[in-house]
């Protein structure tokens, strides 16, 4: 499924160097999906290319949007694999 980027996640994405790439691959591909509430799934997965940190994804289902992106260190510490 596609999703369009937040202006909030383009900004952090930005801020934080995260590359486009890595959130299409997490996207794509999950380690790990929560499914939080109807309006929320958390996508995880492991950027090796960026010393195998473990990338976190909010997107919101229903309006198809990328809420943030963000390097999540205690799914890290849980395996984020």
């Amino acid at each position: 499924m596609k999703y369009r980027y937040s202006l909030h996640a383009k900004e952090v994405m930005e801020n934080r160097n995260i590359k486009m790439e890595w959130v299409e691959r997490v996207l794509s591909s999950p380690s790990v999906k929560k499914s939080v509430s109807k309006d929320e799934i958390h996508f995880y997965g492991q950027i090796d290319e960026y010393e195998a940190r473990c990338l976190k994804a909010v997107v919101n289902p229903a309006k198809k949007v990328i809420v943030t992106v963000y390097f999540d260190r205690g799914m890290r510490k849980r395996g984020c694999k």
